[in-house]
């Protein structure tokens, strides 16, 4: 059974203007897509993550809404808020990729030193 895990799956959170909602967007390259369960794992994080992402939009704009803004100001400060919110992820990504790093080169398992081979 071919695996197509090449293909292009993109998850997004949005606000969806006319329905004053926050939702997720899921964009696949191919209509029909075998997958890895990793891969399954995967988009589901991303899925998960996108719809808390969108929720909190959601409750953020209906705060704002409030607030009587102009409904331009408060597509400048979603704009924002996602610039914002990508930075923290990559940053965190780049963290963690360090501490996976940092425990693959440091073994602090005694099964793992040499000397616990010995």
């Amino acid at each position: 059974m071919p695996m197509f895990e090449d293909n292009e799956i993109e998850v997004t959170a949005i606000y969806g203007a006319t329905t004053r909602r926050g939702l997720v967007q899921v964009t696949i390259s191919r209509p029909t897509t075998l997958l890895s369960p990793a891969k399954a794992r995967e988009i589901a994080t991303f899925l998960l993550e996108a719809a808390g992402a969108a929720e909190g939009d959601e409750a953020m704009m209906t705060v704002l809404d409030r607030m009587d803004l102009d409904r331009d100001q408060l597509g400048q400060f979603l704009v924002a808020l996602r610039v914002e919110r990508e930075k923290i992820d990559q940053r965190s990504q780049a963290e963690a990729r360090q501490a996976l790093a940092y425990d693959r080169s440091n073994p602090d398992t005694p099964e793992e030193t040499p000397d616990a081979r010995a």
